[in-house]
């Protein structure tokens, strides 16, 4: 494989100076999978002696320490090459549809493209560290045709960051959850149309808007693949965040258990600890700042010996109470957005700190 997309390069290279080949811009759909759902952008290269895709989202699931760097943001990305028919059954096994946007470029503007996309797949310079906003998959086909003296608005929008990814994620509630969990406060920052194409769908939108020469930068576009119609079904809803924890609070308020509180508060304890670890050591700027960590509170593991012990004072759960008071507030003025999900978890945190300041009577069970 590796010959032959060397063999490729050597290829295109040779006919720049014989041709003028057709350059497009792919674009798929999201997918099922989590690294999928929020779409991807390609470059295709066509003449007719070859057609390629340069890939700027090829990462391995076999580096070592996968998880890790990837969330301590040392995660390597790279751009790779590949057969267009291959890229297109890819993704056409996913049931992914593939959109291509055919570029309006002069012999030249097409030229200097394809060299710096050459010159970027050596093997010095195919590695990049992956940013949510600023380096992906998206962002570096935009910065492309930036070089390439293509111009994009940068007006304001009136939605976040954070709006144009749950936008996303609609259907798909606890990956909403989580990555509202995850993701800090700089996401609520108003969006601009530029910024908007960290996402493959505004990149295509905003391609589709852009001029270049004073000619529509967009010169056809058509859809490379089927699409099969996929069948939709309200179960998600019933098993949303809202609806588990509502539940779980439910069942707090017939029974208080002990056993209960120390589950619970354990939890909410390690995935706050979790979140103060991504803040501090990520090399991700989308994770810190994140004032999830007032309601979702590291503090909430010395619970353990205050629910069974009694070795803590009546501080603590004064303390995380206010910190909830602090995190709606927060919420209520916009500085951070939280998910909707929290809701009956913010009720149940509010009612186990107000039986600890009270010491009220457990059921044991």
């Amino acid at each position: 494989m590796r010959k032959l997309i060397i063999f490729l390069i050597l290829i295109s290279q040779f006919c720049l100076a014989k041709s003028t080949p057709d350059i497009s811009i792919l674009t798929c759909s999201p997918g099922d999978d989590v690294y999928s759902v929020f779409g991807h952008s390609a470059i295709r290269i066509v003449d007719a002696n070859f057609d390629i895709v340069y890939n700027f989202g090829v990462f391995d699931f076999d580096t070592p320490n996968f998880t890790l760097k990837f969330i301590t943001g040392r995660l390597k990305y790279q751009l790779g090459i590949q057969k267009t028919e291959n890229f297109i059954r890819i993704y056409s096994s996913e049931n992914r549809k593939v959109s291509e946007q055919k570029l309006n470029l002069s012999q030249q503007e097409k030229k200097d493209l394809i060299r710096k996309l050459n010159f970027l797949y050596r093997p010095e310079n195919r590695y990049y560290i992956y940013s949510f906003l600023e380096k992906n998959c998206s962002t570096e086909i935009r910065d492309l045709l930036i070089e390439n003296e293509v111009k994009f608005p940068k007006e304001r929008l009136e939605l976040s960051n954070r709006d144009l990814i749950n936008s996303h994620l609609r259907k798909k509630p606890w990956l909403r959850f989580g990555t509202n969990l995850m993701l800090g406060k700089s996401l609520d920052e108003k969006s601009s149309r530029f910024q908007s194409m960290f996402l493959p769908k505004y990149l295509k939108q905003e391609i589709n808007n852009s001029t270049l020469d004073s000619q529509n930068l967009v010169n056809s576009e058509k859809v490379l693949n089927r699409e099969k119609s996929k069948e939709e079904t309200d179960l998600r809803k019933w098993i949303s965040p809202i609806v588990i924890f509502s539940i779980l609070l439910l069942v707090y308020l017939l029974k208080f258990s002990k056993r209960f509180e120390l589950i619970f508060t354990f939890s909410i304890g390690s995935i706050g600890l979790l979140l103060l670890i991504m803040w501090i050591f990520s090399e991700h700027p989308e994770v810190k700042n994140n004032l999830n960590i007032l309601w979702c509170n590291p503090l909430y593991l010395f619970y353990i010996p205050l629910i069974y012990k009694k070795q803590l004072k009546k501080y603590l759960p004064y303390i995380l109470l206010s910190m909830i008071l602090i995190s709606i507030g927060v919420w209520i003025t916009n500085y951070q957005s939280f998910d909707v999900g929290i809701i009956p978890v913010l009720i149940i945190l509010v009612l186990i700190n107000v039986r600890n300041i009270n010491k009220t009577g457990y059921n044991i069970g």
